[in-house]
């Protein structure tokens, strides 16, 4: 039978700073038990830290050289079906609240209703007014066809603008946020039901918090931006309680969700499911993981394992190297300071030369 879907992406949202994926002194009760209730992956990365092209492969399950919008404001033609393109074909409803209007210059994915306008930074699209929208669509919805909703929250993206009691920082928004995911989920439950729904939570990317040099913000492709949650929940389909350490990848999370709902997986998917994953049947799958930032002369790529990042310039040169296992944070530059890393690399480009 065909299941509801809610996808719940909220924006600017690290890892590190949802309570379940560390020791932080941060409280989202509501993540961490969405998380209990399903599957945590651990090592899930973004494939882009700029919110229009990031939804976008996470929408398509391809990265932003494939799909092509590889910016904010780019309003060129996708070049993939959507989630939600694909789930209208089989009959569902789609339908699209997010809280920022930039959406609109891809129209929002190709959703059949969509609410989507103001700026990041304006009350108007606050967490709390958002969930409002959210619940008047609950009130009104036909849980007889099957759904796919898609809810956005810009919180915690800059400005600090929650409301109290929270404090106005970024742990403030982000236990704001939590608030509101409670509400969302409690609604979306009462409504259509838990036991016929695949609910996935995750970010479009991180923040900089005062690390890489940068005092606030996104954009780049530091892991601080790179790494983010990622939460799936099916009753009867997946093992409350589970976990996946293995790095995962952004363009992942279409292809599974098609899995789980028995939708049908375009041939041009980059992606790949991570159901198997999830059910113990694959291991040690050793993903690559690349990452995107194009913006006029700016060509920025990373390439990631488990193991290494690796880090290419404007000319394809490589300007960045960590040891993943010893560095998680990547701090440690082996290109500057490891001269056995630089000849290794250089080795390799010479033998690929000569081939």
């Amino acid at each position: 039978m065909a299941k509801h879907i809610l996808l719940v992406t909220i924006d600017s949202l690290r890892a590190d700073f949802v309570h379940c994926y560390g020791s932080r002194e941060i409280r989202t009760p509501n993540l961490d038990a969405f998380a209990a209730s399903g599957v945590r992956f651990g090592h899930h990365l973004s494939s882009l830290a700029t919110t229009l092209p990031s939804h976008c492969s996470l929408l398509t399950g391809c990265l932003p050289s494939v799909h092509g919008i590889n910016w904010n404001g780019v309003e060129t033609p996708r070049r993939r079906l959507t989630l939600a393109e694909i789930a209208a074909a089989e009959g569902y409803a789609t339908t699209a609240i997010t809280s920022w209007g930039g959406f609109q210059k891809q129209q929002v994915y190709g959703f059949q209703q969509a609410h989507s306008e103001g700026g990041a930074g304006g009350d108007e699209n606050r967490g709390d007014e958002t969930i409002l929208r959210v619940e008047a669509w609950l009130e009104s919805v036909d849980s007889g066809r099957p759904q796919l909703l898609w809810v956005h929250f810009i919180d915690p993206h800059t400005p600090d603008n929650c409301p109290e009691p929270f404090p106005r920082t970024y742990v403030g928004e982000v236990e704001f946020v939590d608030t509101v995911v409670g509400r969302l989920l409690d609604g979306w439950d009462a409504r259509l039901g838990a036991e016929s729904s695949f609910v996935a939570i995750t970010a479009d990317h991180g923040e900089h918090l005062d690390d890489h040099g940068v005092e606030r913000g996104h954009g780049t492709l530091w892991i601080t931006n790179a790494w983010i949650p990622l939460l799936f929940r099916c009753p009867g389909a997946i093992e409350p309680g589970s976990d996946v350490g293995e790095l995962t990848r952004q363009i992942d999370v279409l292809p599974t969700i098609l899995n789980y709902c028995r939708l049908p997986m375009p041939y041009n998917v980059q992606g790949m499911s991570l159901r198997g994953l999830i059910e113990g049947k694959d291991a040690d799958m050793r993903l690559v993981h690349q990452g995107q930032a194009v913006r006029g002369e700016t060509d920025t790529t990373t390439v990631r394992t488990e193991e290494h990042a690796f880090f290419f310039g404007d000319n394809r040169n490589l300007v960045h190297a960590f040891d993943r296992r010893s560095d998680p944070r990547e701090q440690e530059d082996l290109w500057a300071t490891d001269g056995r890393a630089r000849q290794s690399v250089e080795h390799s480009l010479r033998d690929g030369r000569e081939k």
